[in-house]
């Protein structure tokens, strides 16, 4: 979607949000806008992850959420919601969702226009962030930076909900439609998230998405596990080769070969490799996910684990040529993501959590490849919120990181392989709800 159409879209969307209902004059008990305000600094020992946070504590991110909804009496209900954010240096204002949405009964209802995508237990509801401890999901599971493109699609929804007696009940959402595709025009850390060996610049999804969310809430008071799907088929992603200081492993033997061949840097500077056209296409990106949430009194216990599998893609580097290689050889990754959190109600106004999280780049891999800390991370993280008033929450994070992949998925550069794999990060957020 070019910059005009975006535009047209989120200005769509405000009107739907601040008029009534058609054909009546708007009253103020016809529809109610609501959001939130939240603004968040961090730091790190060692890293600059999500903007300059090396050894300073830097206002990297404010988020502004403005939303509305409205029930004609037929039952037919519409809403919206606007985005805006500034991330690092920079900004944008984004429509998250905007549709039509009408329940025919409890087992069946349908929902058209921009959606939000159902994945897991918080993908659809990471903007509340006033009924959660923590000042930030598990940064792999939930990466902050694709925040803005991975929250909806545009297609339609049907939802429902079937009662299974005393076996309890089951949630589901079936869904189909088109992604906006991914450059550096809707996201400019895209450039970042790359394989190492290309850096990639755009992502096409050629044949759209696809996918399911199941959950089934026991007989048991709290307690719900989930099954989520998505299908992202006939994929295109472009890019360039990456410098030598942005490679590792056999990509970077890759370069060093090069510079033993042609001459000290013609990896980087010879025109002939790093910056030039790189491709892998027909990629078919399947995402897999098993949840479970518990809630019981004060307590709130959450587990979840993700495969992210890209496979039948073909890479295409036309600079191979000049080594007398193949351009073009098979592509596919297989990755997988989990975390563990438990969050504690202390008082009225003192919420405590803990979440351990991981992942590994490369599951399939050997064991040489999948202890490298590019690929791989691990994050221990407590956290503490504190409600002033009804509708403002200070928190406060801290995380002690192994591994590097948070900083892939957010375009911030990676140490050199030789540095150490330990970082700490912390994190400062208030958010005000109206």
């Amino acid at each position: 979607m070019n910059a005009r159409n975006k535009n047209l879209l989120v200005a769509a969307c405000l009107t739907v949000m601040l008029s009534g209902p058609a054909g009546s004059t708007a009253q103020a008990d016809d529809f109610s806008v609501h959001g939130s305000i939240s603004v968040t600094a961090s730091d790190s020992d060692t890293v600059d992850y999500l903007g300059d946070t090396k050894d300073t504590l830097n206002l990297n991110l404010v988020d502004v959420i403005l939303n509305s909804t409205h029930r004609f009496d037929n039952g037919l209900r519409v809403g919206g919601q606007v985005y805006a954010y500034k991330l690092g240096d920079y900004q944008e204002l984004t429509l998250d969702f905007a549709n039509a949405d009408y329940s025919f009964c409890q087992q069946f209802g349908v929902r058209l226009g921009r959606n939000k995508l159902p994945h897991g237990l918080y993908n659809d509801s990471q903007d509340l962030d006033a009924i959660r401890t923590f000042a930030s999901l598990p940064f792999s599971f939930y990466p902050r930076p694709l925040r803005a493109v991975d929250a909806s699609f545009d297609g339609i929804s049907l939802y429902g909900t079937l009662g299974l007696s005393r076996a309890g009940s089951l949630d589901y959402q079936v869904y189909a439609g088109a992604k906006e595709a991914l450059s550096d025009s809707n996201l400019p850390l895209l450039r970042g998230i790359s394989s190492s060996l290309i850096q990639f610049d755009k992502w096409q999804f050629g044949q759209g998405v696809l996918g399911a969310s199941l959950f089934w809430n026991l007989p048991v008071d709290g307690l719900k596990v989930g099954y989520s799907i998505q299908r992202l088929p006939n994929t295109t992603l472009s890019g360039v080769l990456g410098t030598t200081s942005t490679l590792s492993g056999g990509d970077l033997a890759l370069a060093d070969m090069v510079d033993e061949m042609l001459g000290q840097g013609a990896w980087d500077y010879s025109g002939s490799f790093a910056g030039t056209p790189a491709t892998v296409s027909g990629v078919d990106i399947l995402f897999r996910t098993l949840s479970a949430e518990y809630t019981t009194g004060k307590w709130v216990f959450a587990a979840e684990y993700k495969l992210i599998d890209e496979l039948h893609g073909t890479t295409t580097i036309p600079a191979l040529a000049l080594l007398g290689q193949p351009t073009t050889s098979p592509y596919s990754a297989n990755l997988d993501y989990y975390y563990g959190m438990v969050s504690y109600q202390a008082t009225d106004k003192i919420g405590l959590g803990y979440y351990y999280a991981g992942n590994c780049d490369d599951r399939k891999g050997s064991a040489a490849s999948r202890s490298n800390p590019a690929d791989f991370s691990k994050d221990n993280c407590v956290a503490v919120s504190y409600n002033l008033t009804k509708w403002c929450v200070v928190k406060a994070e801290y995380h002690f990181m192994d591994g590097f992949t948070p900083l892939g998925l957010s375009g911030d550069p990676r140490p050199a392989s030789t540095a150490d794999s330990k970082w700490h990060y912390v994190v400062l957020k208030t958010t005000i709800s109206f």
